[in-house]
């Protein structure tokens, strides 16, 4: 019988987790800003940052949901980022050095701010499309949402896309509200929090 459960991830799962959060962002508009970059390219980019130590993307942030089958084979089908607000620019700026470097300064990207300090940030989930409506996504939040409270953080917080109503209400549902907006990369985004 297969079973889902949630974990830490480790550097391994980097190409897993890269392939699933890609695709949680606007990646069309990301790849229209750098000509010649593929989607591969891209997931391949975001996977130095999965493996690596201190960035946003870090596994070190990171829990994954797995699917176990009957045989024991396991696959990776959800994935969630969360950190401390306060180290926000912190763990941006490996990605800023790299983008400008491999790309030209992204005055977008870096002026781009999602979280502040004293909330933990939620920053990227995804669920692979062919696993929605299971449960996973809530799965991923719970176990955020227990790391958080377990460091003791007071609210843990997001960012959703106005142009998202059926993520904004699984939000509500798990507890977040609207507690203002941010810009994110030329989208009006609503900020939401929980008390924890």
């Amino acid at each position: 019988m297969e079973k889902i459960f949630v974990r830490d991830a480790v550097r391994e799962d980097a190409n897993e987790i890269a392939g699933l959060i890609v695709y949680a962002w606007p990646v069309q508009e990301f790849l229209d800003m750098r000509p010649g970059m593929t989607v591969d390219g891209f997931i391949q980019f975001i996977q130095s940052f999965v493996e690596a130590e201190g960035t946003l993307y870090s596994y070190e942030n990171t829990k994954v949901a797995v699917l176990s089958d009957d045989n024991g084979k396991e696959r990776i089908v959800g994935a969630m980022n969360a950190y401390d607000g306060s180290l926000y620019s912190t763990l941006k700026q490996p990605i800023l050095d790299r983008m400008a470097a491999e790309f030209g300064s992204d005055d977008d990207f870096r002026a781009t701010v999602e979280t502040e300090a004293g909330e933990f940030y939620l920053d990227s989930v995804a669920v692979d499309p062919q696993m929605r409506s299971k449960g996973i996504g809530s799965m991923l939040f719970e176990a955020m949402l227990a790391r958080a409270s377990e460091a003791g953080f007071p609210v843990a917080g997001l960012i959703v896309d106005e142009d998202k109503p059926k993520a904004e209400a699984l939000y509500k549902r798990l507890g977040f509200e609207t507690v203002g907006f941010r810009d994110f990369l030329g989208h009006r985004m609503k900020h939401m929090q929980k008390k924890l």
